[in-house]
């Protein structure tokens, strides 16, 4: 699976304002500080996480990885977290009528609709 720049800089931009995840196989990771000495079979810095354990203890347990990498939601986990959001589905279909005359692929009309969420969140608080 590939990433494009701007879904890895709207990923880190989750991140800051608040994205919570929970370390789970079959997730994408961005390494943000090129920590990881192995090459990626994907592209540069993006890592599929196969095993947990095995994952943490390559980067040097689990507070490295929180600190060093960014989730990179797929297509499914970014759905699935608009789900637990409530967000409702006009909205979603919304984002993709506008994203689509914008020329953004689904998953970046995804990416930024999170995005919004969580700063509304961030800026509530």
């Amino acid at each position: 699976m590939r990433f494009s720049e701007s879904e890895i800089n709207t990923a880190m931009k989750m991140r800051a304002v608040g994205l919570n995840w929970k370390l789970e196989p079959g997730q994408y990771v961005f390494d943000i500080n090129g920590i990881m000495h192995a090459g990626s079979p994907f592209q540069a810095g993006v890592f599929l996480i196969h095993s947990t354990n095995t994952f943490e203890v390559m980067v040097g347990g689990v507070d490295e990885l929180i600190e060093n990498f960014v989730w990179l939601p797929t297509w499914e986990d970014c759905r699935s977290w608009l789900k637990n959001e409530s967000v409702p589905e006009d909205r979603v279909i919304g984002a993709w009528q506008s994203g689509d005359t914008r020329g953004l692929s689904d998953r970046q009309v995804l990416y930024e609709l999170m995005l919004k969420i969580l700063e509304g969140r961030a800026a509530a608080e």
